[in-house]
């Protein structure tokens, strides 16, 4: 769920989703976790709910994770994109150099 989805679930990754009513209980099903309210007996809505509070302070009004949206915005660029931009910047501090009177090329 977290590297897909930028919403805030009971099944947060840093820990930091708390229902004041204290009646949250994630339970295990079969294979996976689900968050149930003991409060209404059903399932969690998770951000939409009113007692629903991040302790963190990351629950944005639109129901996402300010800390998912970071973290998703500091991924690498793939290699390709690295090698293009090394190689124009290579190219263009050989030209200042030259200009200035040292030749790279000779010395590699």
């Amino acid at each position: 769920m977290y590297p897909y989805s930028t919403e805030c679930t009971p099944l947060c990754p840093f820990r930091a989703f708390k229902c004041t009513k204290n009646a949250l209980v994630v339970r295990r099903r079969r294979d996976r976790l689900e968050p149930t309210c003991e409060w209404s007996g059903d399932r969690c809505i998770g951000w939409r709910c009113q007692f629903a509070v991040c302790l963190k302070h990351a629950l944005l009004p639109d129901g996402t994770c300010s800390l998912l949206v970071q973290r998703q915005g500091q991924r690498k660029p793939p290699i390709d994109e690295e090698a293009a931009k090394l190689e124009s910047t290579y190219s263009q501090l050989s030209r200042k150099l030259r200009r200035a009177g040292l030749d790279l090329e000779g010395e590699v």
